[in-house]
Order: structure tokens, then sequence, then C-alpha cells
């Protein structure tokens, strides 16, 4: 291809509405779907000849109807919008092959058409739909192969196909499709974010995906659901998924309830998005939040008023039957389990029927009840109080890991290292529960140990695993730096 045919080629693919698309694309993102989708319509009538527009609006009505799964209202509009976009993309393609625009359009809508056959769980047609996006985002990169926005959808094809479960990737060997890059495809995902015309926001939702439940990473999956969060404060969406995370796979309990008490404020402050269902959620996000940080008294009022939730009820009767539990009244939980065990949800029913027919003993009631206290003296920097009652929580519940490695730190502090090793691995492999965070920091305290009795080279792998991974506690990655950098 000579140099002028590709900058003419390049030059087609942008276009005066590419900002009026991004602004409309930002009202989805903050929440502001139903405006959105009526700007999109709107643009699409004023540039009827641009596959690009029908591509968007399509892409904003599957992020409206993955909101509504239980309704197939939608579902014509979106096939038809998708069916328009190539129309339109086949139409300049037929006038001139070398349409960047309309490759690139025509692409996107085979990936979103693939994304919604996903959704609905019809493998095989999603499956031929990423494999046409593939061959036109192909031919699009080898006109414009710096383009971003095909990056990221090479980038996707690269990584899902590569870590597909068994059973799809028969049906992708059936089909004859291409095979993956795992490596490859995270890499252009990640590669896509700076620099693309329309899908910045759709390339940090994937990697904020891809990280917190593929690839186990989950500080850079917060470092992607904080940017959307902060980049759309207006949206519900991303700080209840930024309280989950922060709570489910950081254990960062006091943050996860400061978002959710975010989102009540905005509730109480009438804000449109914000609605009282809205609200329910966040106060069951800040009742389990306070729950597994042992402030039971909080949790028990952050859930009693969605215990009359009908959709949200029956967790909120489960989680109130643990805080009355671990409180002591267990009479009082079992009338919770009660209601919860008869849910229409499985897995709720299951842990339900655990709960009534397990009682906790005393020994866990009065080992919660320690490590409580333990959490909140080392919050207020009593350190030597903190550690009375982590001896305590350990005396009550033998495998607590937290308190076993609370401990183990401060046997490394006072120069006890074998000790410490043998404690902090025991605690970092222990099958009992425990916040994400104390594998991170059990880590840490071996990595000390190991300094102190001369294996550097130990400790400093040990170190580089905190630095990378630890759990969203910048205590922990400050700590793990000082001992990269000075034995």
């Amino acid at each position: 291809m000579t140099a002028a045919a590709f900058v003419l080629a390049a030059a087609f693919l942008s276009s005066p509405s590419d900002d009026s698309y991004r602004a409309a694309l930002d009202l989805l993102y903050d929440g502001s779907t139903e405006t959105a989708l009526l700007r999109l319509g709107a643009l699409r009538e004023e540039t009827p000849d641009d596959p690009m527009s029908a591509y968007l609006e399509a892409l904003a009505l599957c992020w409206k109807i993955e909101q509504r799964p239980d309704s197939r209202s939608l579902d014509a509009g979106f096939r038809s919008l998708v069916d328009r976009a190539i129309a339109l993309a086949d139409a300049r393609l037929g006038r001139d092959p070398l349409d960047v625009r309309a490759l690139v359009a025509r692409g996107a809508a085979h990936g979103v058409r693939s994304r919604f056959h996903l959704f609905r769980g019809e493998a095989r047609p999603a499956a031929r739909a990423a494999e046409w996006m593939r061959t036109d985002l192909l031919a699009a990169q080898a006109l414009d192969p710096g383009n971003r926005d095909v990056l990221f959808g090479l980038g996707l094809y690269d990584y899902y196909v590569d870590v597909l479960p068994r059973g799809v990737k028969l049906l992708r060997f059936f089909l004859g499709m291409p095979g993956g890059d795992r490596r490859r495809g995270l890499l252009s995902i990640a590669a896509a974010r700076e620099g693309s015309l329309f899908h910045r926001s759709e390339v940090e939702w994937q990697l904020y995906q891809i990280n917190a439940f593929y690839e186990d990473e989950p500080d850079q999956a917060d470092t992607a659901i904080s940017s959307l969060r902060g980049r759309y404060p207006g949206s519900p969406l991303w700080a209840l998924q930024l309280a989950e995370h922060r709570r489910a796979r950081l254990g960062l309990y006091s943050e996860s309830a400061a978002t959710a008490r975010e989102i009540l404020a905005a509730s109480g402050a009438g804000h449109p998005n914000f609605s009282p269902v809205v609200a329910a959620m966040a106060r069951l996000a800040l009742g389990e939040s306070l729950l597994l940080d042992l402030r039971l008294a909080e949790a028990e009022d952050a859930l009693r008023p969605v215990a009359d939730d009908p959709s949200l009820a029956a967790r909120a009767h489960l989680l109130l039957g643990k805080a009355l539990e671990l409180s002591g009244r267990r009479e009082s939980a079992e009338a919770h389990y009660k209601v919860a065990a008869v849910s229409s949800r499985l897995d709720l029913r299951r842990e339900a029927a655990i709960a009534l027919a397990t009682p906790l003993t005393k020994a866990d009631v009065d080992g919660a009840r320690r490590l409580g206290e333990a959490r909140r003296l080392r919050e207020a920097g009593h350190e030597d109080s903190s550690l009375a009652a982590y001896r305590a929580a350990l005396a009550a519940s033998p495998q607590c890991r937290e308190a076993t490695t609370a401990l183990a730190a401060d046997d490394v502090r006072h120069g006890r290292a074998q000790a410490a090793l043998r404690a902090a691995r025991q605690a970092e492999t222990a099958k009992s529960f425990a916040p994400p965070w104390v594998a991170a920091e059990a880590r840490l305290v071996q990595a000390e140990a190991l300094e102190m009795l001369g294996d550097r080279p130990g400790a400093i792998r040990l170190y580089k695993d905190v630095f990378q991974k630890p759990f969203g506690r910048t205590t922990l990655r400050e700590r793990a730096a000082e001992g990269l950098r000075q034995p």
C-alpha cells in the first residue's frame, strides 16, 4: 500500500460527529442511559450514512439490555441497529474497499453482536460473530496500524478465545475459529486504553473484569474500577462495583463501607440516578462490609431496613442472622436464617441451611468479639493492646489467620525470626477465612523473617510479591518497597 493510499484510508477514520458521539457515550457511562440513547438516536438521524452511529447506539442499548436480563423487549431493536450498522458499512465498502471507518464500524458491530449472544447464552452465534469481528478488524489494522479501537477489539478476541472454558474451546475447534493468545490479548487491551476514539471506558471495564475474575490481580482491577468511579460519579454501577470489589476481593471493609455511604448520600440528596432501589443495594453492601469488619451493631442497623425490600430481603435476613449470632443471640439469628432458607435463590437457601444446622460455638463467638476488638485497637494505634486482643482471639480460635499473622509480625519486631516464619507460613496456607490482604501481610512477615535469617534472595522474592500484590494495603506495599531498597 502506498503512503498516499494509507493517508487517504486513515483520513476516513474520523468524523466531525465523533465529539458528539463521545459526549453521548459519556452520558451512558455516567448513568444517564435513556438520555444517551436519545442523543445517539438523534445523531444517527443526523448522520444517516455513518455506520459508526448505528453501532454506538447498539452498544449503548446492549448496556441497557444487560441491566435488565429478564426482559427481551429490547432485543429486536438491538438486532435492528446492528444490522443497520453492518448494511451501512457494506455500502461504503462497496464504494471504497479501503474505507477504514466502515471496516472498524462493521467489525465493532459484529463484536457487540457477539457480546449480546454471549449474554443470552448463545455460544455458537457468539463465536461466529467474534470471528467476523476479527476478520474486519485485521483488515482495518493493515490500513491503520495505530488504531486503538481496532487494537481493543483484536485484544478482546485474543484474550477471551484463549481463556474460554474447555467446552467453548471445543466449539471453537469445530467451527474452525482461529486461536487466541492470552498474553498478547491482555497487552493489546491495556495498550488500547490511551488513544481509543470511542472505547476508553469499555477498555477500563474489561480490564477490571479480566483482572478481577480471570487474572487474579485485584489491585489492578481496583485501579480500573476506581478510574471509572472517579470519571463517572453520576453512575451507581461503578460505585456499587467498587464497594463489592473492595469488600470481596481486597478485604478493605472500611473503604467498601465508605463507598456504600457515598451512594446513600447521593440517594438522600435526590440524585436522579440514585433511586430507592440503588439505595437499598447500597445499604445491603454497607451492612455486609460492616459485618465482615465485625462492627456487628452497626451492621444490624444497616441491614434491618433492607429486610423489608422484596428483591433483597433474603440476603439481608441471612446477613442479619450472622450479625446476631456473632453477637451471641443465636435464637434471634435462627428466625432470620429461616426466612433466607425459603429464598428463591439456591445459594442463599444452602447458606441458610448450613447456618441452621451448624450453630457457632461459644469459642467462635468469643473469638470474633476479640478479633473485632483487636482491629479497633489496631486502627486507633494502640499496638500493645491490639496484640493482647489478637492473642485472646487466637486462644479462642486457634485457626485465626489474621491473629496469627499479627502476632508473627510482633515476633519479627522482637527478633524471633524462626517463630515468625513458621507462624506466617501457616497463616498464608491455612484454609480458614480471613480478609484477602492477610495473605499479603503473611508473605511480608516471611520476607522480613528470612531477611533476619540471612536469606536475602528469598526475602527479595517475597518482597516483590507483596509490592506487586498488596491487596490494596498501601502500608504493606511501602514496607515491601523499603525491604527491596535496603537490607
